[in-house]
């Protein structure tokens, strides 16, 4: 039990050995690993370094949120000297809030960055709300805010089913939990806690939140690994080496994109998504000045059965009536990409090309030289 000027708190704490292994790697590669390329995902924001961030979760009596929802655990995990710290703050009833939060904000002093996982949605103005309630400055912004669920989505949602914390857990750290307790339970446990005063069911809520912060910081560490080093011998899936290319693509990163790109097609796509790969490929070429390949690749997605088909007739047509000047070539396009819409002919589709081909038969007339 800790006091503050607010009052008293319950602070859980455990140290973590750097030799510990979690799945595929070591507590200590929470505070080696190199995370500056996650700047690609984060806006070019500057990462800060692994010991000047700290991991938080928590455990609330609500999963919706709202001015009635309180965290009665707070998790918190950062890199010491050659430990990774976990500090839980927990309310053994709702006036040691204040306490709580007074405790949160000492512990933040010293960082640089706070990373979570749907944070930015949830626990971060879950928080913000409870700082406002109890009258005091939020510690949360002047902080570097990382959440690592949105570059996790990105990374390899075409691949899983789910981007929970623990099924990346499982898919992508190889760790399996035991003894765990379903989060939709926690607020319920709490309940009970309150209302009998047996505190003997709160261990697996504690275990959980600790295991989250974990879990989360291994999660940051393998999205770094990555996104500075992939290539098809690090990385085995083809719809990971896909979505790992449309990050670099947005983050115009354009030469690894494309070559990441080439290895995800050359690994094997699924049809819908090779398509996606094809058309990416296309629009780099296009933004190169590579219009050759570019067409080419146009070409190729006219003729498949697939929504970039459209997108490809008509980057055709635009190609050869405004860069090669063949007026018959971008009719013919345009006529074909009509017959795909010949069964939706009220779509704004079927009205834009309706219009292009109109104007082309125009100049098509223009062109013709009259019989003597």
């Amino acid at each position: 039990v800790e006091t503050n000027d607010s009052g008293e708190v319950f602070l859980a704490r455990q140290a973590l050995p750097f030799g510990r292994h979690d799945g595929k790697y070591r507590i200590g590669d929470l505070a080696t690993a190199d995370l500056s390329a996650l700047s690609l995902v984060f806006n070019q924001v500057p990462i800060p370094e692994p010991a000047r961030l700290i991991y938080l979760d928590t455990e609330t009596t609500g999963l919706a949120g709202g001015t009635g929802t309180v965290a009665f655990l707070i998790g918190i995990g950062a890199v010491e000297d050659s430990q990774f710290v976990l500090r839980q703050f927990f309310l053994r009833d709702y006036p040691e809030e204040k306490a709580a939060l007074v405790a949160l904000a000492e512990a933040l002093e010293n960082y640089e960055g706070i990373v979570t996982f749907n944070g930015k949605t949830f626990d971060i103005p879950l928080l913000e709300t409870r700082y406002a309630l109890a009258r005091m400055k939020s510690p949360f912004t002047r902080l570097v805010h990382l959440d690592a669920l949105h570059p996790a989505r990105r990374l390899w949602k075409l691949r899983l089913e789910s981007c929970k914390l623990t099924d990346l857990e499982s898919a992508i750290l190889g760790i399996g939990r035991e003894g765990d307790v379903e989060g939709s339970e926690i607020p319920g446990i709490y309940f009970d806690y309150l209302r009998t005063g047996n505190a003997q069911g709160l261990q697996p809520v504690f275990y959980h939140n600790a295991l989250d912060i974990v879990t989360l910081a291994a999660v940051m560490v393998e999205q770094a690994r990555v996104l500075s080093d992939a290539s098809e011998e690090t990385i085995a899936s083809s719809l990971d080496l896909f979505s790992l290319s449309r990050i670099l693509d947005r983050a115009r990163v354009t030469e690894r994109s494309a070559e990441t790109c080439r290895q995800a097609l050359a690994k094997g796509l699924p049809q819908m998504v090779e398509s996606q790969a094809l058309w990416q490929l296309a629009a780099q070429h296009k933004r190169r000045r590579q219009l050759e390949t570019a067409v080419a690749l146009w070409n190729e997605l006219a003729r498949r059965e697939t929504p970039f088909a459209l997108r490809a007739l008509e980057e055709l047509a635009i190609h050869f009536e405004h860069r090669q000047r063949d007026v018959a070539a971008a009719l013919e396009f345009t006529s074909t990409a009509l017959e795909h819409l010949r069964l939706d002919s009220s779509s704004s589709h079927f009205k834009r090309f309706s219009q292009r081909r109109e104007r082309l038969e125009r100049k098509v007339k223009q062109f013709v030289v009259p019989p003597l």
